[in-house]
């Protein structure tokens, strides 16, 4: 059937949206010619779609659990995902993957009312080598709504508890993959980081999270937020299993599927890096990641006598100031809302790159932002609200100077790694928050409470860096991360110094 052509009226409203100021004349003429152009979209529908590889695994979608059953309110539905006789590294083990990953059969949500009937017919990358390494998918866990969160309150769904303290947040937005892993209900989890949204839970809920080096994994078939600064990676108990799952889902994805993903990548086992020690590691700590305004003395104090475990584990420590790290919030806020917003609004794709799009996942999200955009949570709406002003105000301009400046932050750290191998400083500035006031009792702390822990992680989003949180001592009874921060690919090290503190 030939696509819908737009009326003259409409033509009309197009060019006063973008300013092309069209005579009647030239409205004629080009109501015509625009018509015959749409005779080329028709015949690019009759093209069948290529057909992404899906594993061939048995598939069995569940329920939502009882408040009984998932006390921290970390699982949206349960599922059995698995290949039948697979055998692998992950043989035995159960895995949830956060609701904004893809796998085949299964709904995804990303924790919001405007996609809760999108079924992907696609399994993302690491889905598909974690089925193939014998994994059995068993959980889609809980997120904020549409991870613009670092708190773990927003999801539609209800937020996350905290694991230690159920006053609190496990915090965001992987809070499902956080509360899952700490309450056993899964072997391994899988959360996404564009700001910090895989260590900032992890740090609050006392496990282990990694952020590999931006395009390690490939993220092909998970909802994107900006394609500059998403992340995948492992949300665990202990570093040993952080390891285990890097080195199944990471690796380059063939045919240039994920435009994030850069030519050097090679395979590494990175189990075999855990050593036990950090002797002849050079550790710097970052003073600018210590006594923000939002910072918590007692968080500071806690992390800064984790690094002289560091030390006594053999390391040569020593503070150095990297002043550009100051830099990092105003420079990150501008990126996630203008580009994460833009994202949303083109349904989770970016136009000029070669990766591979998802066009079902694109016409369901922009069926969901009409039928259901009021859904949206109030972090997203103010971030929409933002974005759009500085679109139409500015036009993408202080977009583009936080890229630069961005590169800049970049090369700052880079000249530390000159001379250090790793960098350290907390992962957050304080502990898990309280559960904040519902919206409709107080709108403005439930969104301030959104995105105030984000100063030390999102430095990593900027410039890719490899990054982990163990946890060190807690401070009055929750828990508190030690973040540690290497050279670009240099992931094994990074998990060497996390594993070596975390088993001391």
């Amino acid at each position: 059937m030939p696509l819908r052509r737009p009326s003259k009226s409409d033509l009309a409203a197009i060019s006063s949206k973008r300013h092309l100021q069209l005579t009647e004349a030239e409205l004629e003429d080009l109501y015509e010619l625009v018509c015959d152009n749409l005779t080329l979209y028709d015949e690019l529908e009759q093209y069948p779609d290529p057909v992404r590889e899906v594993s061939p695994a048995v598939r069995v979608p569940g329920r939502r659990l009882t408040p009984a059953e998932d006390p921290l309110n970390a699982v949206v539905r349960t599922c059995s995902v698995k290949i039948t006789g697979a055998k692998g590294k992950l043989a035995g083990k159960s895995i949830g993957v956060k609701d904004t990953i893809c796998v085949a059969g299964i709904p995804v949500s990303c924790a919001s009312r405007l996609l809760y009937d999108y079924t992907p017919d696609i399994d993302a990358t690491v889905v598909k080598r974690m089925l193939e390494a014998g994994g059995h998918i068993t959980a889609v866990l809980n997120t904020d709504d549409f991870a613009f969160s670092g708190g773990g309150h927003t999801s539609a769904y209800g937020g996350s508890l905290n694991p230690v303290n159920k006053k609190h947040t496990a915090g965001g937005s992987s809070c499902g993959s956080a509360a899952a892993i700490a309450d056993n209900l899964v072997d391994l989890a899988l959360g996404g980081d564009q700001g910090g949204s895989i260590r900032i839970p992890a740090a609050w809920s006392g496990i282990v999270g990694y952020k590999p080096t931006h395009g390690l994994v490939p993220y092909t078939g998970i909802v994107g937020f900006d394609l500059t600064i998403d992340h995948i990676g492992p949300m665990t108990r202990t570093v040993e299993d952080a390891a285990l799952l890097l080195s199944v889902i990471a690796g380059k994805e063939p045919d240039a599927a994920d435009p994030r993903q850069p030519d050097q990548i090679k395979s590494v086992d990175y189990v075999k890096a855990l050593t036990g020690d950090m002797k002849k590691l050079k550790v710097a700590i970052v003073k600018e990641g210590f006594g923000s305004q939002l910072s918590m003395a007692a968080v500071d104090t806690a992390v800064m006598k984790a690094t002289k475990q560091l030390e006594k584990l053999g390391a040569q420590v020593k503070q150095v100031s990297i002043p550009e790290h100051n830099t990092v919030v105003p420079l990150w806020n501008a990126i996630a809302i203008e580009g994460g917003v833009s994202s949303f609004y083109a349904g989770h794709h970016s136009y000029q790159n070669k990766g591979w799009y998802n066009p079902r996942l694109m016409s369901a999200m922009g069926r969901g932002i009409k039928t259901h955009g009021g859904d949206f949570s109030p972090t997203a709406k103010l971030g929409a609200l933002i974005a759009d002003y500085m679109s139409d105000q500015y036009h993408g301009v202080f977009y583009g100077r936080a890229r630069n400046l961005s590169n800049q932050l970049t090369n700052a750290y880079n000249k530390v790694f000159e001379s250090f191998d790793l960098v350290v400083m907390p992962t957050t500035p304080q502990t898990a928050h309280k559960v904040p006031p519902s919206p409709e009792d107080d709108r403005k702390t439930y969104i301030r409470q959104a995105l105030n822990m984000v100063a030390n992680t999102a430095a990593f989003d900027l410039t890719g860096h490899p990054s982990i949180t163990v946890p060190c001592k807690g401070v009055k009874g929750l828990p508190v991360g030690l973040m540690i921060t290497g050279r670009h690919f240099e992931d094994a090290t990074v998990l060497r110094a996390g594993h070596a503190y975390h088993k001391a």
